[in-house]
């Protein structure tokens, strides 16, 4: 087929795509029949969809050399530099310029063996009104000028010296100016930017590098492809692969990719990957990612060797590290108890330990103890106490959920957060004598007040009973008998001190002994005595 019988096949189309659909058919017919030096050569002719303005241009043959750039490396050569190269690592169209056509070199080792993709960036006509025909506007027009690629690196290619349009991207844009530079892929243009699918090849230009690209074909370079490449979450690749402690890693301009031996390639991106490089990355706190975000809803989550990261939209990015990681992980971590981290770890005020603080708890961790969560209502009423640095320390167990409360055990005791009433904290002695007694679910019930002083030691009321200590020993009461030890005055009165925690006597009642005297319960008769 003639290019005039192309062309006339494009005259039944549609008005609506004649230029995109007259582009790709000569675009398609050339590529059959010539390579893409050739299709330079006679770009001249095209007509107004790949005008061509030639002044200046030229290309020159050019022989491989050993070199990360591959051949035709210098400003002689005649080809355009990378994008990288001039726009500071990042392998996209820089500002100024856009997306304007590509073609393809086959079986690339540089993309696994697969075919290799190369966009050619070519300036816009910002200095003058582009007004006029289709094709590429002057060159006093062009929003760069033409020099070679900068010095102290192999990528010597010219910028913005090549003025010519292959025209598969971007139709909606009628003018451009010469190529600025050339963006590389591993997968197809049109999946990532407004490009057709009609095809050019040129293999002379499969091995064409530069310093600042991806280099040889490497497992984080196959995620890469995996994922979208410039059309994943991560965006276009910054600067080459680079060797970290343990393995290596590839910035994006969104995100990261880390590869470390027995765990692969895994990414990070966008608060997530900004959080992550403020610990240090791989070399910081959490070691390497385990995974791949984690999606949550419109929430966010990354696990790594050491922690985890989650960020949530209205709070930002958090980690937990070490125990507290395993405690959060253990709870269900962002879907689980406590929900999302609201800071980062932090150093008790004791100096010893670390917390964490959640939407709905905290984890405290000691290093002799370990790390232990709690709920909210528990958590509020820790820190007003001083938390780790008050009197009950620092926790010893998990919350636990019993009896219509929620309770945590500290060192110094116990927080009895009760549904709907409020929180309450039992110490040291009473708590042991409570513990006794049953705990939330035992005689006594819930607690109803906060400790109290009495004469010359403490008391506190439950549900069905109290408990008083007086030196380094509590007991408990109950029932019948501790409302009888109330109506005597309790501590103060004449009975002073319980000295044992209720028990069945020989006769079969319930009994407790006191510093002055006892209280006895007959529950078959309901009498209540004392002496």
């Amino acid at each position: 087929m003639s290019t005039l019988e192309a062309l006339a096949g494009l005259q039944r189309a549609s008005a609506t795509s004649w230029s995109q659909r007259l582009t790709d058919v000569v675009v398609g017919w050339l590529a059959k029949r010539t390579s893409r030096r050739g299709f330079l050569v006679r770009s001249a002719v095209i007509g107004s969809a790949l005008a061509v303005d030639t002044a200046g241009f030229a290309l020159k043959p050019q022989s491989a050399y050993a070199s990360v750039c591959g051949p035709g490396a210098s400003c002689g050569g005649g080809w355009t530099v990378f994008c990288a190269t001039v726009y500071n690592g990042v392998n996209a169209c820089p500002p100024g310029s856009v997306a304007a056509g590509w073609w393809k070199a086959d079986g690339a080792s540089l993309c696994g063996g697969r075919a290799r993709y190369i966009i050619d960036c070519n300036a816009t006509c910002s200095r003058c009104s582009t007004a006029g025909r289709a094709g590429i506007c002057s060159s006093r027009c062009w929003s760069c000028g033409c020099h070679c690629g900068p010095g102290g690196q192999c990528d010597q290619r010219r910028v913005c010296c090549n003025g010519f349009r292959y025209g598969q991207c971007n139709q909606q844009i009628r003018q451009v100016g010469a190529v600025m530079c050339r963006v590389v892929s591993c997968v197809p243009p049109w999946t990532y930017e407004n490009c057709s699918k009609a095809s050019a090849t040129d293999n002379a230009t499969r091995d064409h590098s530069s310093p600042a690209l991806p280099g040889a074909w490497s497992s984080v370079k196959a995620r890469y492809w995996q994922l979208g490449e410039s059309a994943s979450p991560l965006g276009p690749s910054v600067w080459a692969e680079f060797a970290v402690p343990g393995g290596r890693a590839q910035r994006y301009l969104h995100g990261r990719i880390s590869y470390k031996a027995g765990i692969g390639p895994r990414y990070t991106v966008g608060p997530i990957g900004h959080r992550y490089a403020a610990l240090g990355n791989e070399a910081g706190a959490l070691g390497f990612p385990t995974s791949d975000p984690i999606v949550i809803s419109n929430a966010r989550a990354s696990r790594f060797e050491k922690g985890r990261i989650s960020w949530h939209p209205a709070l930002g990015a958090f980690e937990t590290v070490g125990p507290i990681a395993s405690v959060y992980q253990a709870t269900g971590s962002e879907l689980g108890a406590l929900k999302f981290p609201t800071a980062s770890p932090r150093s008790a005020r004791d100096g010893t330990g670390r917390f964490s603080t959640f939407q709905l708890g905290r984890i405290s961790w000691h290093p002799s103890i370990g790390a232990h969560w709690m709920g909210r209502a528990v958590a509020a009423r820790y820190v007003q106490l001083g938390a780790e640095a008050g009197r009950l320390g620092y926790p010893v167990s998990d919350e636990l959920v019993a009896a219509a409360a929620h309770t945590t055990g500290f060192q110094g005791g116990r927080i009895v957060a009760v549904d709907g009433v409020g929180a309450f904290e039992v110490y040291d002695v009473l708590d042991a004598a409570y513990t006794r007694a049953g705990g939330e679910r035992g005689v006594l019930g819930l607690p109803t007040a906060q400790e109290l002083p009495a004469g010359p030691g403490r008391c506190q009321q439950f549900a069905t009973g109290r408990i008083s200590a007086a030196g380094g020993a509590a007991f408990w009461t109950r029932g019948p008998i501790a409302q009888r030890y109330v109506e005597l005055g309790a501590e103060v009165g004449g009975l002073g001190f319980p000295t044992t925690d209720e028990y069945t006597s020989s006769s079969g009642m319930r009994r407790n002994d006191f510093e002055h005297g006892y209280i006895s319960y007959d529950e078959s008769t309901g009498q209540v005595s004392s002496g």
